[in-house]
């Protein structure tokens, strides 16, 4: 009677054990809600730098065990590199994709963190955006805009891709140059003479390809992903400094309903990608230049001046400076001025 009992308990608590195993399968299988997401994205699919994103997806997605799905928008099929952050700020779009030098009125200090000849690599234009974004006015910022910053890019340096080699400041007067639309910039340009245009990067070929332009200003791997060699031979090593290029905006609502382990699910696999893309980054530079650019009879050009041109241009920092405090940000400058200068004076002569 008593071995019948104690099978009977030792029979009972495996049944236990499995149902408890049962039960906590199914609490992990429905760990993560389902979610269908969709980020609208300003630039195409095969853009050097996209891949960045569409691995950010794809590693939500795998470590939700498929629940969260992310869906790309590309190419501004969601809305214009100039929309996006209102659509993902008023929840048009949950996720959204862009470059915050577009939006110096709506993130007068968040956009205002790309600055040439500052950052000599991808790493420190990662992490000068870091510590940007924990500025309370970088906060406030975003916060007016319904959003909150999840990952930003570095890019690499960016240097002229040109129709004619140029070597020396005087070469630079005249030249019709693509220049993003980032605070500054143009200003920048033209005191050296150089005539700023302001066209999409989708039309950056034809522009070439058509005289529009003499150049365009971006990470020397957008040539090969746009195929600019095409109708441009000549690539130039003048180093105008990576930036904190663009990055993924979620809407701020949205995230604060989500359940805590979606939140770090998104924080994680976005700090572990601003880990891991300016490693990549500076990898694929290295073999822009020593294998695509002599694969496609790209001639790399030496620019002889430097020095000239900084003396010519001034510093974009001082024009910076001079702007926000004129615009009531003064504090913002003086708190994240050292931010610059410290990544400027590590900038190669």
């Amino acid at each position: 009677m008593i071995g019948k009992l104690k099978q009977n308990l030792t029979l009972g608590l495996a049944a236990l054990a499995l149902c408890s195993t049962a039960a906590i399968g199914t609490v992990s299988a429905e760990e993560y809600p389902s979610l269908n997401l969709r980020l609208a994205h300003f630039v195409p699919s095969n853009t050097a730098g996209a891949q960045w994103e569409q691995w950010w997806a794809d590693e939500v997605e795998k470590r939700s065990d498929g629940k969260i799905k992310v869906k790309i928008f590309w190419a501004g099929s969601m809305g214009g590199p100039k929309e996006i952050l209102k659509l993902t700020g008023t929840g048009a779009v949950q996720l959204g994709a862009t470059a915050q030098g577009y939006f110096t009125a709506e993130l007068p200090v968040a956009g205002n963190a790309s600055h040439l000849r500052v950052h000599e690599t991808p790493q420190q234009a990662v992490d000068t955006w870091k510590r940007w974004q924990e500025d309370p006015q970088t906060q406030a910022d975003l916060e007016n805009n319904g959003v909150i910053a999840l990952y930003h890019q570095g890019s690499n340096p960016y240097r002229l891709f040109c129709t004619k080699p140029v070597k020396t400041v005087a070469e630079l007067n005249g030249l019709r140059v693509r220049v993003p639309g980032a605070p500054y910039w143009p200003e920048y340009f033209a005191k050296v003479g150089v005539v700023p245009v302001s066209i999409p990067y989708s039309e950056m070929y034809d522009a070439l390809q058509k005289g529009t332009v003499d150049c365009s200003l971006a990470a020397h791997e957008q040539a090969i992903s746009g195929k600019f060699y095409e109708v441009a031979k000549y690539a130039i090593d003048l180093n105008f400094g990576a930036q904190p290029v663009w990055g993924i905006f979620v809407n701020r609502k949205l995230f604060n309903e989500w359940p805590e382990n979606v939140q770090k699910l998104m924080l994680d696999v976005s700090n572990e990608l601003m880990e891991k893309e300016p490693k990549e980054a500076a990898e694929l530079a290295e073999k822009t230049i020593n294998e695509d650019f002599p694969a496609h009879g790209v001639t790399y050009v030496k620019f002889e001046e430097a020095a000239q041109l900084d003396e010519k241009a001034g510093s974009m920092i001082d024009m910076w400076s001079a702007d926000l405090k004129q615009r009531g940000f003064g504090d913002a400058v003086e708190r994240l001025r050292p931010v610059l200068t410290e990544m400027q004076a590590k900038f190669p002569d």
